[in-house]
């Protein structure tokens, strides 16, 4: 993509940025928050910031997906900050209930996703983001680390707990 060598999106620059980045976007969204509606709507966002911002954009300071990943971070929490609201312990237990594996699932596909959705919801996003980076985007501890700013041994130990803690609540998963 030559998106890095110009200052400036075309159009068909934007539909390699779209293609390249969007499922990618997504994932990471979407384990974030656990609701796909909403997962598109911010993806949706962080492209158009991504549109607006690009000539901002400078290789010298980091990769062209660090950058983006930072904006769909920083999305994120605007949009949680805007949404944050009083929740009481009774409707957080009923909705912790409510996230099961139906009995009556035939396809393995379905009752395998909502295990890992069950295991991810279990985690902080914090974690939840270092074990996306690290298993989906297939990111090296110092990737992680550099995206989020954390030292690569911070990134081991915090992915080493809720590794553990996974495996604590469901053995049945594998890594």
């Amino acid at each position: 993509m030559t998106l890095e060598a110009n200052k400036r999106l075309h159009k068909e620059d934007l539909g390699c940025f779209f293609d390249e980045y969007y499922p990618r976007l997504y994932n990471y969204v979407y384990y974030k928050t656990l609701d796909h509606a909403l997962a598109e709507d911010i993806v949706s966002d962080v492209m158009v910031r991504v549109a607006k911002a690009y000539a901002t954009f400078d290789p010298k300071r980091g990769s062209l997906d660090d950058w983006v990943f930072r904006i769909a971070r920083n999305t994120l929490y605007s949009h949680f900050r805007r949404r944050r609201e009083i929740v009481s312990i009774d409707s957080v237990s009923e909705a912790a209930s409510a996230v099961t594996i139906e009995e009556d699932v035939s396809d393995p596909l379905d009752e395998r996703g909502a295990l890992v959705r069950k295991a991810l919801g279990m985690l902080t996003d914090e974690e939840r983001e270092i074990v996306y980076l690290r298993f989906w985007e297939e990111l090296s501890s110092k990737e992680v680390g550099e995206r989020m700013g954390m030292n690569p041994s911070t990134v081991s130990t915090k992915l080493s707990r809720a590794i553990g803690k996974i495996r604590k609540a469901f053995p049945d998963i594998t890594f």
